[in-house]
């Protein structure tokens, strides 16, 4: 199987490794990020179905470095009920995906980003506990999310980030989520040859250039304050979801 040269030598490929260059340092340092960037774009020049196979690829592959770094701190208790009900409910977001108008997707997925981003920015919080119930109502949301759109993470970043718990504990959930999530939507959209062979030189060409920008924001991270996180991870939203929006 010899290298697509012509296929991938474009000023698209050059667009796709820029967007995915801001994305990556994005997604070290939320957590978060870099499918709410990557996805508007990608699915101008491939397609939303396309879209959707290539960013969760990138996505699971990137997380097997980034989930290492964090194991510790994940929120054990609350996250895998959220991560059973994600996976029972990738089936219906699946489905979703390959019959839904893409315009109308687009937009209703950039008014509920929108919508994160201004609770964020009001310093609204998650008044209660974590407890099963919600758990599993939010995984059950993210999963339909994340498999239809590639763009999960918005119901659990609200749920985390405004909850009782620690930004770091926060963080390292959301990178553990994209994760687990992301891995049966990559796994069915590979079954049902979605994801074809030039989509996946492309991956694996965008995927170095991803991997080294989400190690810069992770050092980024790590010298910020928690203000500085909570605040960057809102006008990042709010920026995605006015762009997404009045994309043509």
């Amino acid at each position: 199987m010899s290298f697509p040269w012509d296929d991938l030598y474009t000023i698209e490929t050059l667009i796709a490794l820029i967007v995915a260059v801001v994305a990556g340092v994005s997604r070290g340092f939320t957590g978060f990020g870099s499918s709410l960037i990557m996805a508007p774009v990608y699915a101008v020049m491939y397609g939303p179905v396309v879209t959707v196979g290539t960013v969760l690829a990138l996505e699971v592959a990137v997380s097997v470095d980034s989930v290492t770094r964090v194991v510790r701190i994940i929120p054990w208790r609350m996250m895998i009920p959220v991560w059973i009900a994600a996976w029972i409910a990738v089936p219906f977001g699946t489905w979703l995906l390959l019959i839904a108008d893409a315009d109308v997707m687009r937009r209703a997925i950039s008014l509920i980003v929108a919508l994160l981003a201004i609770l964020l920015m009001a310093g609204w919080r998650y008044p209660g506990p974590h407890r099963l119930v919600p758990n599993l109502c939010v995984g059950t949301l993210s999963g339909i999310l994340n498999s239809s759109t590639s763009l999960g993470g918005p119901p659990l970043i609200l749920y985390m980030l405004m909850g009782p718990g620690s930004t770091a504990a926060a963080r390292a959930g959301l990178i553990a989520n994209v994760f687990v999530v992301s891995i049966p939507t990559v796994v069915i959209l590979l079954w049902n040859e979605t994801l074809d062979t030039l989509a996946l030189w492309r991956t694996a060409v965008v995927f170095p250039f991803f991997l080294f920008a989400t190690q810069i924001g992770n050092r980024i991270f790590h010298a910020s304050r928690e203000k500085t996180y909570r605040r960057a991870s809102a006008w990042l939203l709010l920026i995605v979801a006015v762009g997404t929006f009045v994309a043509e």
